[in-house]
């Protein structure tokens, strides 16, 4: 069973794309080609945002010009992961394939979110949107350092923990998920709700000071582990937890326990071993810096 659970993993989305889009009715045969209007205006207001910003701040570096094109190609990396799992084919597939909407959360929350958070975008974004949307940012957020203090006290590695953790766990419960496949409304704060908990999530692991840095593995570690255990859940449950799913696999060759299977297999896989590989180059850096501060004290002692 796993070996063939395995298999479906990597001929699903080909297979069902192009082999029995044939036997689909005239309706839906081209549906899977519709976007979200709302995702794709967003998506390309931030590019726009971002793409002015950069060229500003630019202009502007000399010595820090390498970091900054890093931390550029992060950003497009991000971006285009986001625009691939929310205005493709993926995210109307994924209303007909559990294994397929598994794939576009994947994306967001351990593809998107990291590279985004990586790519320290605020500033740029801000800079680029002045005059049409900093002013509407500004109006939400405010400027005070209070709200900057509060944000930084939610992404801590507890609260970042936490938030990830309910997150997950609370829209995967059949009735929110099923609501999320009848409601646009609701398929939409699920997609913003996935991108911003994984957003604190990953902003708590890579932008803090290196005093949480311990913090950060057992977060890392204990994440792997619970995300892990909600795909071994739905891997080996014997009944079918989403019903909108139980009409709509077969004409993609699924039969609805093996699409669950298959998106549990997904969440249990590779989110896993993301985690896991996260926590232990974190574990690795921590302990390098810790020789490096002791040799360091060596020296000094020494002289």
């Amino acid at each position: 069973m796993t070996i063939r659970l395995v298999c479906l993993l990597l001929t699903v989305v080909p297979y069902s794309a192009f082999a029995h889009v044939v036997n689909m009715p005239l309706s839906s045969q081209y549906g899977f080609l519709a976007i979200d209007p709302v995702s794709a205006l967003l998506l390309l207001i931030i590019a726009i945002c971002y793409f002015r910003g950069s060229r500003k701040i630019g202009k502007r570096l000399v010595s820090k010009q390498q970091q900054y094109r890093r931390q550029t190609r992060w950003f497009w990396g991000g971006w285009l992961t986001l625009a691939i799992a929310l205005v493709s084919p993926i995210d109307t597939i994924g209303e007909q394939l559990f294994s397929v909407h598994m794939v576009q959360h994947e994306m967001l929350m351990m593809i998107a979110a990291p590279l985004l958070v990586l790519s320290r975008p605020e500033q740029t974004i801000l800079l680029g949107g002045q005059g049409f949307i900093t002013p509407i940012i500004h109006a939400f957020t405010g400027r005070s350092s209070r709200m900057l203090g509060f944000y930084r006290k939610l992404a801590s590695p507890l609260w970042g923990w936490l938030i990830h953790f309910f997150g997950l766990w609370l829209w995967h419960l059949p009735f929110l998920l099923n609501a999320s496949l009848t409601n646009s409304w609701v398929h939409s704060l699920q997609h913003a709700t996935f991108l911003l908990i994984a957003w604190v999530f990953w902003y708590s692991i890579f932008r803090l000071d290196k005093s949480n840095s311990m913090s950060a593995v057992i977060s890392l570690f204990t994440t792997g582990i619970h995300a892990s255990l909600l795909g071994a859940l739905l891997t080996f449950s014997p009944s079918i937890w989403y019903s909108p799913y139980a009409h709509t696999t077969q004409q993609w060759g699924l039969s609805p326990i093996e699409d669950q299977q298959l998106g549990g297999l997904i969440m249990w896989m590779p989110a896993g071993i993301i985690f896991i590989l996260a926590a232990l180059v974190t574990l690795a850096r921590l302990l390098q810096s810790t020789t490096e501060r002791s040799g360091m004290r060596e020296g000094v002692s020494d002289e």
